[in-house]
């Protein structure tokens, strides 16, 4: 854990995380795994701090099965030293009739899950 304080280590990791939620669409996994970022960057009450709520608000998100709203999401990213990103699954159109079992438009056997994204590190 104590190479996620690096920030560009723990950007990877997030990435390596999210990409592993696109796959198995687990949101409490990946959220588990943000929380351990943020532990590592100086704990739930700095970041909360940062973004002004309470740090059992923060702390319940962070371990909930319910992924929170994107802005919120968008903002600890943002605190974290990164931020949401689009990107194309492939060359070919985005439209979900170009969907293929190798480039679903949602994870695999997840009907209801969020935008799939990617996270940028922003310097």
């Amino acid at each position: 854990m104590e190479q996620l304080s690096d920030r560009d280590a723990a950007i990877d990791y997030l990435q390596v995380t999210l990409e592993e939620y696109q796959v198995d669409g687990d949101t409490s996994f990946f959220l588990s795994e943000i929380r351990t970022v943020v532990e590592a960057q100086g704990g739930v009450s700095k970041l909360a701090e940062k973004i002004d709520i309470e740090p059992q608000v923060l702390s319940d998100m962070l371990t909930s099965k319910v992924a929170p709203r994107l802005d919120m999401f968008s903002t600890i990213l943002q605190v974290l030293g990164c931020r949401l990103s689009i990107e194309s699954l492939s060359d070919t159109s985005c439209s979900p009739h170009s969907a293929n079992a190798d480039h679903p438009v949602t994870p695999s056997g997840v009907v209801d899950q969020n935008l799939e994204v990617a996270t940028e590190n922003r310097k």
